[in-house]
């Protein structure tokens, strides 16, 4: 049976538009859920479940099924299509996912020929970022091929679909496969009944993607190069791709697993040279400490935002942003890797951290300055978080002991402390002036999205996938209070500057505000219509940020909860929101790869 247009699942929760695709055991179906958003949901095919030679194996199928909507909603990332809900709709299991308008890169390839060698590598960083997450949830996606990558219309992102085939693995152990693999894309070992798995399996298949980019040709198959057919070179098709590019894609598709780079992370450094681009460098930038005052009006004003300028130089989106606390100075992390600083005034990139080269070896995900200005924090998806010196731009710490991505770092009041929230679902403090972790908080059930410091210094906020937010007491690492009422992800939490409110952004598409004394939520702020990503207050407390999916910046009244202001200049997700001390600048971060800079007018 073919679900038709208007057709019900799930309750009427959503509503059939049109089948998308479909293939041996599973079809696509494109719906609207109860927003009105657009959503695909993947079934198997009842004639399967139904078959009589496959009815024995039913059981099986639907639960390999679930196995893979649970691998896709622990593997969040930017460049993964995020799963949205589960259910069974009678015999057939059902799960629904983003809806990613576009098409897959083998038929853009077929569309162009052949990739530039760039927009080649933009791709793979992108998906290699993300299958990075995959491998540090302990999976392999083991299919990754153009046809399982698609382009976001209009934008320059990859994003990575189709877990049907991920497995678990133990790091180098001998494991059953099972027997699919994709000619062309699928390593020597994925022929084999039982051969050990690793991550190499996957580089296989990123460097065997990156071959068919380049050249437009499907690579000769393992299986047929065991028959002593060879491999030709990638530069055999496609003379303009440089040595190293070409170097690296042999390297990668190695016929003896254990002479591959080990990790995604390693084959990708054999790339990262295609990025490096030659950036003037400026002199060491001065930053006067000053702190903060802030200038509470008698009345709540309302203003009119308007988009003083854009910052173009990331070349994928911009996750961070933070302002110095004397407005000087805006910093800006992307996908890329990279950290940029900036001149608010002239929009003029002040210098790169890191020089020439990625300040991580991932995302970065969040920035916080110290609250003198002579220090920057980063955190990254590469497992780490590093501080920076900002008088001359250089690196002073690494600080390694999450065991996941970072997603949050932030400086206590008295600049002694750095706070960080992880997705391996715990919250670390650090001593910055020795990089030493002093305690790890654990308490949250799945990964830390954001983490704040209360203007005590004796609170930390902590915001987590597992839709709570709980306070905490630095002093002892206790729990004081959890809150309760988001009914989906909290990403991110920020206080008010006098200490009374804390706001969150959730997934559930709203913003709420708790007294942070009773732990009571004061109100609900609706208005955004998809993922609320990011919060901050006005230095005066009297207004609030959000950054949201919708691709909108809103401005509420924190006293009425109203809505007063929606800027709109950004295609694409708003990641990050900063306001400058004095509260007449607004700083935003999207996934249009730019930083805006909005004035109060």
């Amino acid at each position: 049976m073919v679900w038709n247009q208007g057709h019900s699942l799930f309750g009427g929760r959503y509503l059939i538009e049109r089948r998308l695709g479909e293939g041996g055991i599973g079809i696509t179906y494109l719906v609207k859920n109860q927003h009105g958003e657009a959503r695909v949901i993947k079934t198997l095919k009842e004639e399967i479940i139904n078959h009589p030679n496959w009815k024995r194996h039913r059981d099986k199928l639907r639960q390999d099924f679930r196995d893979e909507a649970v691998r896709l909603a622990v593997c969040r990332h930017p460049h993964i299509v995020q799963i949205e809900n589960t259910f069974d709709e009678g015999i057939l299991p059902c799960m629904v996912m983003e809806y990613i308008e576009g098409e897959d890169l083998g038929k853009h390839l077929r569309q162009k020929g052949v990739l530039t060698e760039a927009e080649a590598l933009l791709y793979i960083q992108q998906i290699g970022d993300a299958v990075m997450v995959i491998h540090h949830k302990g999976l392999l996606h083991r299919d990754i091929k153009p046809r399982n990558i698609m382009l976001r219309s209009g934008k320059s992102e990859a994003v990575l679909i189709d877990f049907g085939i991920a497995r678990e693995f133990i790091p180098n152990e001998v494991q059953k496969h099972t027997v699919y693999r994709t000619p062309g894309f699928a390593p020597p070992e994925q022929y084999e009944v039982e051969a050990p798995r690793g991550e190499f399996i996957d580089v296989y298949g990123l460097a065997a993607t990156l071959y068919s980019l380049v050249t437009g040709v499907v690579p000769t198959s393992a299986d047929d190069r065991r028959r002593n057919i060879p491999l030709e070179a990638p530069k055999n098709f496609n003379p303009q791709i440089s040595d190293r590019l070409n170097q690296a894609i042999l390297d990668g598709m190695d016929m003896e697993s254990n002479c591959r780079p080990q990790s995604v992370a390693a084959w990708l450094d054999l790339l990262n040279y295609q990025q490096v681009r030659v950036t003037q460098i400026s002199a060491p930038v001065e930053v006067t400490q000053i702190t903060p005052q802030a200038q509470i009006p008698p009345q709540v004003k309302n203003y009119n935002w308007q988009c003083l300028r854009t910052l173009k130089a990331h070349s994928s989106m911009v996750h961070s942003i933070a302002i110095s606390p004397d407005s000087k100075i805006i910093a800006s992390g992307s996908s890329d890797r990279h950290i940029r600083l900036w001149e608010p005034q002239t929009g003029k990139q002040i210098k790169k951290l890191g020089g020439w080269f990625p300040s991580h070896g991932s995302m970065v995900h969040c920035l916080s300055f110290s609250p003198n200005g002579d220090m920057l924090a980063s955190a990254s998806w590469d497992e780490t978080i590093k501080l920076w010196l900002m008088a001359t731009g250089k690196e002073i710490f690494t600080l390694k002991a999450h065991t996941n991505s970072v997603n949050s770092v932030a400086f206590s009041p008295n600049g002694q402390i750095l706070a960080s929230g992880s997705n391996d679902a715990t919250i670390k403090l650090w001593q910055v002036v020795t990089g030493r972790e002093i305690t790890t908080l654990s308490g949250h059930h799945d990964i830390v999205g954001s983490v704040a410091f209360h203007r005590s210094g004796d609170i930390l906020g902590s915001c987590s996938a597992d839709n709570t937010i709980k306070l905490w007491q630095v002093s002892t690492g206790r729990e004081i209070n959890t809150l309760v009422g988001h009914s989906f992800f909290v990403n991110a939490i920020a206080f008010s500057r006098d200490g009374e409110i804390l706001a969150s952004a959730s997934s559930d598409h709203t913003i709420k505000l708790w007294e942070v004394r009773t732990g009571k939520e004061i109100r609900t702020l609706i208005g955004h219509n998809s993922t609320v990503w990011s919060v901050c207050f006005s230095p005066d407390s009297q207004f609030l940020a959000s950054g949201s999916w919708d691709k909108t910046i809103k401005i509420w009244n924190t006293q009425t909860g109203k809505e007063v202001n929606t800027l709109a200049e950004h295609n694409n997700y708003v990641r990050a929101i900063a306001f400058s001390a004095n509260g007449a600048m607004l700083v935003s971060g999207s996934d249009d790869a730019t930083v805006k800079i909005w004035q109060r007018g």
